[in-house]
């Protein structure tokens, strides 16, 4: 057996300038709609990997404006 070499590639060679050189060249609504869609996909892959905490949050959802919270409103104002 050979020994295994391993290989360290510049990716700038290769023409790809990452993250920064992408967003420089979009505008403010373009790198918003791109950054909501990277929030959107980890938390996929979140609720893919924990379906339990996914449920969790479904039912907090469904429960919401259902339960009446702080005090009732006075009877001589309502009028």
């Amino acid at each position: 057996m050979g020994r295994k070499v391993k290989l360290i590639v510049d990716v700038t060679e290769l023409g790809r300038l990452g993250g920064r050189a992408t967003a420089a060249n979009r505008s403010p609504k373009e790198r918003e709609v791109a950054a909501r869609c990277a929030v959107e996909a980890r938390w996929d892959a979140y609720y893919a990997a924990h379906p339990e905490k996914l449920q969790a949050k479904l039912e907090r959802e469904a429960g919401k404006g259902t339960r009446k919270r702080g005090r009732p409103p006075n009877k001589k104002s309502a009028k």
